[in-house]
């Protein structure tokens, strides 16, 4: 357990601090404590900035309580950027005080999405450090250690309120149309009523005595400076009755026995900073930087939640989001470095990153804008890693009997311009090995290749199959290919769109797809090459050119539908 004496940091730089403040005598009824904030008239004013001039060192804290979220995965990043950036620590701290809500499922859950994401912690669980525990149910005597200073020094009373004495406060506050602050009834307690109270066994929460008046300010990084009035808070509570800890004294106690420079985190703890600046003064601690990161929202501009889809990293990785595009993402999501440049790795990103060219406005996160980057990165990969990560998708989704090979380098090099996500290239390979004939010839779209001559092109097509021509041309490659296809126009005096799109529609089924040579080449090799599961939904030349032999062109030259049997080929 780290305790002040343990700790190097503190020997080096807390206890001079403690040595040379100034102490000022701080009263509570006629009683005397001696404290470093308050003055008689519990008023003071305060600029709270970086008594840390030493070695950077960040955190990233989640709450075990579910999975990581965007945001938080974004907050991760910055923490990460800015610890490399200056040469510093990343520290993973699991805020797990939520005893009813966390799970180890969850904790390693996050775990693994920063793993995924490649963000290396320096310190934290699974690897330890110099200041563990890393987790704050495992650090409840530390949090006691504290406690009992504040209360020895008089910046923290025991509060013997019951919950409907609170309640009633709340309500009295409400009518007179005050913000609902603690009124301070066991402030000016005495210590015969305070004996009385724990001789009955009456159950006590520990407050924080806050100055009446005052302010407070902070020299935000990002939002320049933020202050409040400290009457406007209230006194507040730092231990449970039931011996818990409350969240802003545990995170004030880990943040500055881990020795944290700089407190970089959501906006949403923006109103958590005033305690904790209180509780850091109050022990002597240095004050870290704070930099208050805006809101990730969702294009209507609330706060991005599951009703807009898809918020959470595990997902995106499920849906076929490669880590390097999420991480590049999230990075422009209030950060640029002033480029138009808009791709990054994260050795990039390190390079680049300052915590100045934070936005604080908040960033939209845009779903549409994520898959095309995604598909940018997926097709920047080496080819060798590309075929992996393709072949083996296909394997696994049972289309292909191989993860490798010539058929996979072929198709990966064929789809890859309409593959945005990993998840995209089986429907993309099921769609190149389906033969909707049909339904193309039936479509609004089919009509003009029906009225020109479709049949007779098709006529000749089947001559050229059964004569074997056609299947030694293909068996030659793409060099064998374009010669027939040259003769083969030449023979039906026809070129350019009027002998592509009629061959693309007899070959393919479809009216659109990529290059109508490789397909239909590396359609052949799905045949020949025993690369593709029989069961995969695959129509072999032989099956289509048996459908072709078997279509009516007279039905297709009416407005009459065809019937449902006659599309279901």
């Amino acid at each position: 357990m780290a305790t002040l004496a343990a700790a190097p940091w503190f020997r080096a730089r807390l206890i001079p601090e403690l040595k040379n403040r100034q102490s000022l005598l701080y009263c509570r009824g006629d009683h005397s404590y001696r404290q470093s904030l308050c003055s008689r008239r519990r008023s003071f004013s305060i600029y709270a900035s970086a008594g840390n001039g030493g070695d950077v060192r960040v955190r990233f804290a989640p709450s075990p309580t579910g999975n990581l979220h965007v945001g938080g995965a974004r907050t991760a990043l910055f923490n990460y950027l800015y610890a490399r950036a200056k040469g510093g620590k990343f520290i993973l701290r699991i805020e797990d005080t939520d005893l009813e809500r966390s799970t180890k499922e969850s904790e390693e859950a996050v775990l693994r999405d920063l793993s995924w994401l490649g963000l290396a912690w320096d310190e934290g669980p699974g690897i330890g450090g110099e200041y563990g525990p890393y987790r704050q149910s495992e650090r409840n005597a530390l949090y006691k250690q504290f406690s009992e200073k504040l209360l020895q020094s008089g910046h923290v009373y025991r509060c013997f309120c019951s919950n409907e004495e609170l309640e009633k406060m709340k309500e009295i506050a409400k009518l007179k149309q005050l913000p609902p602050v603690y009124t301070g009834r066991w402030a000016s307690a005495t210590e015969e009523e305070v004996v009385e109270e724990l001789a009955k066994g009456t159950p006590y929460t520990y407050r924080f005595r806050v100055p009446k008046e005052g302010s407070l300010k902070i020299d935000d990084l990002i939002r320049g400076e933020v202050s409040w009035n400290l009457d406007t808070l209230g006194d507040f509570v730092i231990m449970r009755s039931n011996g818990q800890p409350v969240y802003n004294f545990c995170v004030t106690v880990d943040d500055a026995t881990m020795a944290i420079s700089h407190v970089i985190r959501a906006e949403e703890h923006l109103p958590n900073t005033l305690r904790q600046a209180l509780i850091y003064k109050a022990l002597g601690f240095p004050m870290p930087h704070f930099a208050h990161v805006s809101l990730i929202l969702a294009p209507d501009r609330s706060k991005l939640s599951k009703r807009h889809g898809a918020t959470s990293v595990g997902q995106f990785r499920d849906m076929g989001y490669l880590p390097q595009a999420m991480v590049n993402y999230l990075a422009l999501l209030g950060w640029g470095d002033g480029t138009e440049n808009e791709f990054f790795t994260l050795e990039q990103l390190v390079e680049k990153f300052t915590i100045e060219r934070v936005n604080k406005s908040g960033a939209i996160f845009d779903s549409t804008k994520l898959r095309w980057m995604n598909g940018q990165h997926l097709r920047s990969l080496p080819s060798e890693e590309l075929n992996r990560i393709i072949g083996e998708r296909w394997k696994d989704a049972g289309i292909t009997t191989e993860s490798q090979g010539i058929f996979i380098q072929d198709a990966v090099l064929l789809l890859k311009d309409g593959i945005d996500l990993i998840t995209d290239s089986e429907k993309a390979l099921s769609s190149l090995l389906s033969y909707p004939l049909y339904e193309t010839l039936a479509s609004a779209e089919g009509k003009p290749i029906l009225e020109d001559g479709v049949s007779e092109v098709a006529k000749s097509l089947l001559a050229a199959y059964d004569s074997g021509e056609l299947s030694g041309a293909l068996a030659e490659g793409q060099p064998g290919w374009q010669k027939w296809v040259k003769n083969f126009g030449k023979l039906l005096k026809r070129k350019g769109k009027s002998l592509f799109m009629p061959l693309r529609v007899l070959l393919t089924g479809k009216l659109h797809g990529p290059d109508i040579g490789a397909t239909t080449v590396l359609l052949y090799k799905a045949g020949t090459s025993g690369s593709v599961v029989p069961q995969a939904g695959f129509v072999t030349f032989d099956e289509r050119f048996k459908i072709l032999r078997e279509v009516q062109w007279e039905s297709f030259s009416t407005d009459v539908p065809l019937s449902a049997g006659a599309v279901t080929h």
